[in-house]
């Protein structure tokens, strides 16, 4: 996975998938597609900009969610928060933004760009955090 430079807040990485802008779309779009990799389930989040509802594991609890931007296929903007059962508005969130881009001879690019960080230690939890749910995104597409 090769870094980019942004904001020492925020984590951007890029990825080189073998699946098509469209299968990829739906893995982050799509609740049933998002839920097959990153979290146990998804509630009541629908694939709109305001939407809102909860990204939920089992071991760590529910976090709240809300769709800011959609731009279909290329363009995903969410904030989420960064404590279970914690309310977006008033709390401590972050924003995550992918980027899809078709890559030349088949496959996607996709850049994640997490931002918002208070401290250099959350952001470090999740660069660690990304490292492994990007590693299980590359298994799901590989067997869809």
């Amino acid at each position: 996975m090769a870094g980019n430079s942004t904001s020492p807040d925020a984590i951007d990485r890029t990825i080189e998938l073998n699946a098509s802008p469209a299968r990829v779309w739906v893995a982050l779009a799509d609740p049933d597609g998002l839920a097959s990799w990153f979290p146990d389930r998804v509630e009541g989040l629908a694939p709109e900009e305001g939407a809102t509802g909860w990204l939920v594991w089992d071991r760590h609890g529910r976090y709240a969610i809300a769709v800011e931007w959609i731009e279909a296929g290329r363009r995903l903007v969410w904030r989420w928060a960064r404590k279970p059962e914690t309310p977006l508005e008033g709390g401590y969130n972050t924003t995550v933004e992918w980027t899809l881009t078709e890559r030349e001879g088949g496959g996607t690019i996709l850049r994640l760009v997490e931002s918002g960080f208070r401290t250099e230690s959350d952001r470090k939890d999740n660069v660690g955090g990304w490292e492994h749910e990007l590693g299980e995104l590359v298994d799901h597409l590989a067997t869809v």
